[in-house]
């Protein structure tokens, strides 16, 4: 999880860019699931959903006798018929053609050369009248020819008809209907006729594309303002995350979250029950802490819960719960494995409380039920897998500090700490004792033990770079300062904070064991190579042989200090006893107070008492008296002078 250490300041532009994009995507998905709940458009022939009424005194168009009336004025207006000149001079040519008498022809050609032309029901008349004209022992043939010559030429013109029909339609006047202020239209309940709609879309009180429009507009109102509430909490996540987490790092829970967010939806899609919400506060659980793991699942069990209206009480219980138990399992099992572990019994969790719900109050089959527990049970197993894919990205790439990426670090088998042990081994064995002292201690006053276990198995690791140049790893006797100036040996012994740095970074170990190293030492004086300039020159600056810091700025750095101070003095006792462990152990932390070097971290005096006695109990057990032991020379010695004969005997000789 990540430490307390100094972060990015969050910007507001990005603070609200987050809170933006959460709002415009969870309005989206709410749209994608209320959005097609518009109450339906009125239709003729269903009843009406309210009572409405005349809001004022008014005239409406009475459209059915209207129509009635214009209906009445087309039906007045005959079909109008118009000559065809091609018809009429075909048949001209063709009578005149023919073998009939000159009197029929004339009277044919003059009859079609009127301009109106003629109607199909006027040549029967007509050839009865050219027949009349000519010889009566020929009338049959007369009759015969004039028959197959003689077709219409005046002829109906549906386009002139339709306009002059349309145009008496126009003309009436509109027949108004008069409604008083208050008059009913239709009442709820009452079937809807045509009538009803037109009068109601006359008087502005129904549109269906308005209603529509609206009926939208509100959904999406909706879904915006249920957003930003949903939203709420990354402006608080701003006092109460920015302390421990970057601008990144938090872009990279909310951006998952809302991925999750999206991706159940379309899961619900496909089954109500298949919940995989919980991997979003199992993995805030891991990165973050275990609180806002918790608070991320009441969220999450919301939010699911909007996303299945069908059934939202099963699809918040089983999200809630689900996430609840694998937020409190997750940290349990010191292992990555546990990640499948704590989602696999949250899905169990999940499924135990859909099947509870519905033994109490119903609304599925226990067989379905059964069915949407195995379907949890399955959404929990896919949500531990994912999170473990999710892990290694979120510490890589995002900078966040896991307890399991801790412990995995405060292996011996790591590989810095390998190096550190060969080629630097009493610095190794002394930071494993630095370790356990800082463990202890920042458990005691309620810091991040084992970030700060970790931080100080590695905050020597700088002197691998030179090991024999502190007194630790010199184990002939020699020591190379007796040759070195004062100032010369100071770069060396502080250079050791600088190479460690260097190291961290070289190794690419997390951001949060930085402090540990740059901290440790804070901007203490090197009084013993400061003696010795001292004692060559009197004018010496004290500045010239003080750490170049920065200070402790967190309680586990300060508490790095003073647990590397006490421990390096505690070799120095020649006869420990827990009176003068005590004694030097409250003289030290008094220096360091002095000397202001915890003036930036945020220990009390309460934490320094609380220090100091875990500091004692466990120095006293590390320096504890020993009983020396006899060698088997002085043992044999005794017993031959004991003057016993048969202790000599038991005694072999040589």
């Amino acid at each position: 999880m990540s430490s307390t250490a100094s972060r990015p300041r969050w910007r507001s532009g990005r603070l609200w860019l987050l809170v933006t994009l959460a709002v415009v995507a969870l309005a989206a998905l709410l749209f994608t699931v209320y959005g097609n709940r518009r109450a339906s458009p009125l239709r003729v022939g269903e009843v009406s959903p309210q009572t409405f009424v005349a809001p004022v005194d008014t005239q409406v168009i009475d459209r059915i006798a209207t129509e009635r009336e214009r209906q009445a004025a087309r039906s007045q207006i005959d079909t109008i018929f118009t000559s065809d000149p091609e018809l009429q001079d075909l048949v001209t040519s063709a009578v005149t053609a023919s073998s009939l008498p000159s009197a029929v022809v004339d009277y044919i050609v003059n009859a079609y050369n009127d301009p109106n032309g003629v109607k199909q029901s006027q040549i029967p008349a007509l050839i009865a009248a050219a027949v009349q004209r000519g010889p009566s022992d020929r009338a049959r043939e007369v009759r015969q020819l004039l028959e197959r010559y003689l077709v219409a030429t005046s002829v109906p013109n549906a386009a002139l008809t339709e306009a002059a029909r349309q145009a008496a339609a126009s003309a009436v006047q509109p027949v108004m209907q008069s409604l008083r202020a208050g008059q009913v239209i239709v009442r709820e309940g009452q079937t809807l006729t045509e009538d009803n709609l037109r009068v109601l879309e006359a008087l502005g009180l129904y549109s269906a594309r308005t209603a529509q429009l609206k009926g939208t507009l509100w959904i999406l109102v909706g879904s915006l303002l249920l957003a930003v509430l949903l939203s709420a909490p990354l402006l608080y996540a701003r006092r109460t995350l920015a302390p421990t987490l970057s601008v990144s790092q938090v872009t990279f829970l909310v951006v998952l979250t809302l991925a999750v967010v999206a991706v159940q939806r379309l899961a619900l899609l496909a089954s109500a029950n298949f919940l995989f919400g919980l991997l979003v506060p199992l993995v805030v659980a891991v990165l973050v802490s275990e609180t806002a793991g918790l608070m991320w699942a009441v969220w999450m069990a919301l939010v699911v819960g909007l996303l299945a209206p069908l059934a939202p009480t099963f699809a918040l219980g089983g999200t809630l719960v689900g996430s609840v138990v694998a937020c409190l399992l997750v940290l349990t099992v010191r292992s990555r494995l546990a990640l499948l572990l704590a989602g696999t019994a949250g899905g169990l969790a999940g499924g135990a409380t859909l099947l509870a719900l519905v033994l109490v109050g119903g609304g599925m089959t226990v067989g379905g039920a059964a069915l949407g527990a195995l379907f949890m049970l399955g959404g929990g197993v896919l949500a531990g897998i994912t999170a473990l894919g999710l892990l290694p990205l979120a510490e890589s790439g995002f900078g966040f500090l896991t307890d399991y990426r801790l412990l995995e670090l405060s292996s011996p088998t790591s590989p810095l700490l390998q190096r550190l042990l060969i080629e630097a081994p009493g610095t190794y064995q002394h930071s494993l004792i630095i370790s356990n002292l800082v463990e202890q201690a920042v458990t005691n006053i309620g810091g991040n033990a084992l970030l700060a276990r970790v931080g100080a198995l590695y905050h020597d690791v700088g002197k691998m770079r030179r090991p024999h140049f502190f007194v630790e790893n010199q184990f002939s006797g020699e020591n190379p300062h007796d040759q070195l100036s004062p100032h010369l040996s100071y770069l060396i012994i502080t250079s050791h904070v600088r190479d460690g740095l260097e190291l961290l970074r070289d190794f690419k170990l997390p951001r949060e064991l930085h402090p540990y190293v740059a901290e440790h030492h804070g901007t203490t004086v090197l009084s013993y190579f400061y003696k010795r300039a001292l004692e060559d020159a009197a004018n010496i600056d004290e500045l010239n042989f003080r750490y170049p810091g920065p200070k402790p700025h967190s309680k586990e750095t300060a508490v790095l200090m003073l647990a590397d101070t006490v421990e390096s003095a505690s070799r120095t006792l020649t006869e420990p006893s827990q009176s003068s462990i005590r004694a030097m152990i409250d003289r030290l932390i008094e220096q360091r107070l002095q000397d202001g070097q915890l003036s930036e971290s945020s220990l009390n005096l309460h934490d320094l008492e609380v220090i100091a006695n875990t500091f004692e109990r466990m120095l006293t057990a590390i320096l504890h008296r020993r009983i020396s032991y006899p060698s088997p020379e002085e043992v044999k010695s005794l017993r031959r002078g004991s003057g016993d004969p048969r202790r000599d005997a038991a005694v072999p000789a040589g």
